[in-house]
């Protein structure tokens, strides 16, 4: 377990997005964006939960992964592999923040996820340095996107942890698909 330093006790005491784990290493971004949404009742604090959550396969939009599967499938009729999927993966939690690093050779990039005091709001915040020129070009087209698609992402969240919720208990799921059934007439009551 390593110590928290004393950058890290002053950035965690800074309230908002000024105290952010992702505006640390990049404290003046060539781009920056904070996206707050409400948790919906949903009652998990640990931020590395969150920030899996937000950034799952699972929790893509279905036109978006239609999209990238129609852009991998022209890829292979050039005969060219598609590029795997990106995983973000927590890098480090910090009280009750996560910073994702997703650094390459064109971007420096940190993302933090922190629920805010009372566990009713959750804040994303998204620091991007550009490396090179070609690290501007490439981002351009999605910094006009970013902050719309994380909010879309985030809003989707609490559904994502609802639905893995039910997935882990069996028995919620089961009384889940009985109250369905019933709703749909299909249901033992349903027969009388």
């Amino acid at each position: 377990m390593s110590e928290v330093s004393d950058q890290d006790r002053i950035t965690a005491a800074m309230p908002g997005a000024a105290g952010s784990l992702a505006l640390r290493d990049i404290p003046i971004p060539d781009y920056c964006d904070v996206v707050i949404v409400p948790t919906s009742g949903v009652e998990e604090t640990d931020p590395r939960v969150w920030a899996e959550a937000i950034f799952s396969h699972e929790n893509t939009p279905l036109s978006s992964r239609g999209l990238r599967a129609l852009r991998d499938e022209a890829i292979r009729l050039f005969d060219m592999v598609p590029p795997p999927q990106k995983e973000l993966l927590t890098d480090e939690v910090v009280g009750s923040e996560a910073l994702i690093i997703d650094d390459d050779e064109k971007l420096t990039v940190r993302i933090g996820v922190a629920l805010l005091p009372g566990g009713d709001l959750l804040q994303v915040t998204t620091a991007v340095k550009y490396r090179t020129v070609r690290g501007r070009l490439s981002f351009a087209p999605r910094r006009l996107m970013h902050a719309a698609a994380v909010n879309t992402l985030a809003r989707r969240a609490p559904t994502t942890l609802r639905r893995r919720a039910l997935a882990s208990n069996p028995r919620a799921a089961s009384l889940t698909g009985q109250v369905s059934r019933k709703a749909l007439g299909r249901g033992p009551s349903a027969r009388r």
